[in-house]
């Protein structure tokens, strides 16, 4: 665990960065909704968002009083984070946490030009010495399971896995259609089990930026489980992207200190 009290941006971008809440304002709901854009439209996730669609999730997420901290480079927001305390109303089922016990970081994200200078982290690092509460034990998040894939004769889940993202790296590249089969919401569940089991010993098989961003802060993670399964939610897009709910107990984490809490 790195020191909380302590700026975890790149030096060589500190002084060119403000890390602050978004205004409700236009100049800044315009600015955080094209990072928005730009940020999931792109690599890895590669959807279809326009400037009026991304402006309405910020708009709602304001209007839910939301903590939305943008990151700001040479007067332009470059990034967000977004969380609430407690479990968004439609993801309750799927994460098993009393609100205030829990902070749920709802996307986090930098746009590709300002990536790899820590931004993320900081995010993070701020969220958590300036806005975390006393009685919130866990951090929260949701992020999206591995496309769901079928094995072929002989070979391993752990092979299988290794091939998909491979193959699905090079038809990315070609601007081809990736296939994604149907599976039964048994068939589903045993999937999820299974991968989340596997990206356990062996990390390097997680697709989610986030869970990487939170390992390289927290070390490992956990996910959300109920009834001996992890727990996951339909894509309400339909497109197969379902989603997974990860967890850190901040309890095993982090001694607080000043505004950081103690148990």
């Amino acid at each position: 665990m790195r020191n909380l009290n302590e700026n975890w941006m790149n030096k060589k971008i500190q002084r060119e960065v403000m890390i602050r809440e978004l205004e409700n304002a236009k100049k800044d709901i315009i600015g955080c909704s094209d990072a928005y854009k730009k940020i999931f439209n792109g690599a890895p996730f590669y959807e279809s968002w326009t400037l009026d669609s991304a402006k309405e999730v910020i708009l709602e997420y304001v209007s839910d009083e939301a903590l939305i901290l943008v990151p700001e480079y040479r007067d332009k927001i470059v990034g967000f984070l977004i969380a609430m305390s407690g479990v968004p109303s439609n993801q309750k089922d799927y994460v098993p946490f009393n609100d205030e016990e829990i902070r749920f970081v709802e996307d986090v994200g930098v746009i590709r030009e300002c990536r790899n200078n820590q931004i993320a982290s900081e995010l993070v690092r701020i969220l958590l010495t300036d806005y975390l509460e006393y009685s919130e034990r866990y951090l929260g998040y949701r992020t999206n399971a591995m496309r769901y894939f079928e094995q072929r004769g002989g070979e391993s889940f752990e092979a299988g896995a290794i091939r998909v993202q491979k193959e699905d790296a090079l038809s990315r590249e070609r601007g081809e259609k990736i296939y994604i089969p149907e599976f039964s919401s048994s068939e589903k569940q045993s999937f999820i089990n299974s991968y989340l089991e596997l990206i356990k010993y062996n990390p390097g098989l997680d697709v989610s930026d986030s869970n990487k961003l939170f390992r390289s802060i927290f070390g490992d993670i956990d996910f959300c489980q109920i009834d001996g399964n992890y727990s996951f939610q339909l894509d309400p897009t339909g497109e197969g992207n379902d989603r997974i709910f990860p967890v850190i107990d901040l309890s095993k984490k982090l001694i607080k200190e000043k505004k950081l809490w103690k148990f």
